[in-house]
C-alpha cells in the first residue's frame, strides 16, 4: 500500500506539500496540486479517515521565533504576541534562533512541522531569499523587526535610521561635535541602518566622520564595557556617545563612572530601545524608544487576521529625553 512518503518521492515534492494538498491548503501552486493528485491516483494512495485531522493539528496555535530568550527586548516582544494569541484562543509555540542562520531555519521548520501556519518570525540571520521563500509559501508568516521589499505586506519593521539620526541630532543641538558611535560586530540590518542615521546627522551638521570614534564590539553587555575601555585608552577624545542599544549604554556608563568620568558633565550618552528599567541607570538614560511590543501585536494580528488588515506595518522611533545629556564641558 502506497504511503505519503511514496507519493512525495514520486511527485518530487516534500511530504509536507503532499499533506497540504490532501488538506486542500491554498498555499500550494495549482500545478503542484495537479501533479500530486495525479501521482496519488497512479499509486492508488487512499486518504485515511483521520488524515485530515492529523494534518490540521496546530491550527489552534501561533508560532513565534525570537533571537534569544534572556532579554527584556524579547520579553516585550513575546508579551505582545501572547496578548493577541489569547484573544484568538491560540496557544503560543516559541523557539529561539540565537542569531544563527541554521538555528533560525531549524526553528521555523520545527514550528511548521507541528502544523502551525501562523508564525511571527524575528530573524536577523536568515537571508532575504530564505524569508521570501517561506513567506510566499505561507501567508501566515510575518517577519518582525525587519523589512524585505518583496514581501513588504508580511513585514512589520522599525525605521532604525531615523532613530539614530534623532539621537545624534539631539546631541548636536546641545552643542556636541565630537560624537562617538558604539556599534555591534554582528552583521544585522539594524547595524547598517542605525549607523546610516548617525552618519546622516553628522553630514547635515557639517561634521566630518572620524572612524577612530566608531567602536564595533561583540553583541551583549560585555561589548559596551569593551567600547568604553577602548575610548578611555584613546584618551576619551569625544564629549558624547550614541549607543547601538541600552545594554551597551548601561555597561559603558558603569565603566566610565568607575574611571571617574562624570555623566553627563564630561560625557553625554544616548541609548536605543528603551526596554530597561531606569533603575539600571544613574543618571537616567536619554534614549530612543523602540515600540517592540506594539510591533509584535501588529505582527500577530496580521498573521492571524490577514495582511489586508488596516494596521501599521511601519513604526517610527521616539526620542525620550532624560538626564544623560547636557551641553559639552569646556576644556
Amino acid at each position: 500500500m502506497a504511503t505519503i512518503k511514496d507519493v512525495a518521492k514520486a511527485a518530487s515534492v516534500s511530504t509536507a506539500t503532499v499533506s497540504r494538498v490532501i488538506n486542500k491548503s491554498d498555499s500550494v501552486l495549482p500545478e503542484t496540486v495537479a501533479k500530486v493528485e495525479m501521482v496519488m491516483t497512479q499509486l492508488g494512495y487512499k486518504i485515511k479517515d483521520n488524515q485530515r485531522l492529523t494534518i490540521n493539528q496546530g491550527q489552534d496555535t501561533i508560532g513565534l521565533i525570537v533571537s534569544r530568550f534572556n532579554s527584556s527586548f524579547y520579553g516585550l516582544l513575546m508579551q505582545g504576541v501572547e496578548k493577541i494569541a489569547k484573544k484568538h484562543g491560540r496557544k503560543l509555540i516559541v523557539a529561539s534562533g540565537n542569531y544563527d542562520i541554521e538555528c533560525e531555519e531549524e526553528a521555523l521548520k520545527f514550528i511548521l512541522s507541528k502544523g502551525c501556519r501562523n508564525i511571527v518570525v524575528h530573524s536577523k540571520a536568515m537571508s532575504d531569499e530564505m524569508l521570501i521563500h517561506y513567506a510566499k509559501q505561507h501567508s501566515g508568516i510575518i517577519i518582525l523587526n525587519r523589512y524585505v521589499s518583496e514581501i513588504e505586506s508580511q513585514c512589520v519593521w522599525l525605521d532604525n535610521k531615523t532613530g539614530t539620526y534623532l539621537a545624534t541630532k539631539h546631541l548636536i543641538e546641545q552643542g556636541h561635535r565630537k560624537i562617538a558611535y558604539l556599534s555591534c560586530e554582528m552583521e544585522v540590518d539594524d547595524k547598517f541602518d542605525r549607523f546610516n542615521g548617525y552618519q546622516q546627522a553628522l553630514i547635515e551638521a557639517g561634521i566630518e566622520l572620524n572612524s577612530d570614534w566608531i567602536e564595533e564590539v561583540p553583541f551583549g553587555e560585555p561589548g559596551g564595557a569593551e567600547a568604553a575601555i577602548n575610548l578611555l585608552n584613546k584618551g576619551l577624545p569625544v564629549t558624547a556617545l550614541v549607543a547601538f542599544n541600552d545594554f551597551y549604554a548601561a555597561a559603558a556608563m558603569q565603566v566610565f563612572k568607575e574611571h571617574g568620568i562624570e555623566i553627563p558633565q564630561r560625557l553625554s550618552i544616548v541609548g536605543f530601545d528603551d526596554v530597561l528599567p531606569q533603575c539600571y541607570f544613574s543618571p537616567k538614560l536619554t534614549t530612543i524608544r523602540n515600540p517592540i511590543e506594539s510591533m509584535a501585536i501588529n505582527a500577530a494580528r496580521l498573521s492571524l487576521e490577514g495582511t489586508d488588515l488596516p494596521v501599521s506595518n511601519t513604526f517610527y522611533p521616539l526620542l525620550i529625553k532624560r538626564d544623560s545629556v547636557q551641553i559639552p564641558f569646556e576644556e
